[in-house]
């Protein structure tokens, strides 16, 4: 039945990943200490920070202080970034950026 409708849930599912990534891109754009180079296709990017804390201990701090879950960087041999997938949710990834942005204050601190 899926198959009989693909073309209909590949268009629905590429308009949820291409929503998704320009609110992803505009994020980046707000947080001053945060760069990425805009993906051009796939539905995850590497977000780099500017703070001096490896990814495994900035990944692993967000998650127990906002709940938000991302990759460590290091797993790609991506110092000082984070994985992040955006082909989910809109509501879901708007609430993991704003946890995110909450978590990079708490840095500033």
């Amino acid at each position: 039945m899926s198959l009989a409708h693909s073309d209909k849930l590949l268009e629905r599912n590429r308009g949820i990943v291409r929503e998704n990534l320009a609110i992803l891109d505009a994020w980046v754009a707000s947080e001053p200490r945060l760069t990425y180079t805009k993906p051009q296709a796939g539905t995850t990017a590497l977000v780099y920070y500017d703070y001096n804390l490896p990814s495994y201990e900035f990944c692993e701090r967000m998650y127990h202080e906002t709940g938000a879950f991302v990759t460590p960087g290091d797993c790609f041999e991506q110092p000082h970034s984070v994985r992040i997938g955006y082909a989910n949710n809109t509501l879901v990834l708007k609430d993991g950026l704003n946890s995110f942005s909450a978590f990079l204050q708490t840095l500033e601190k």
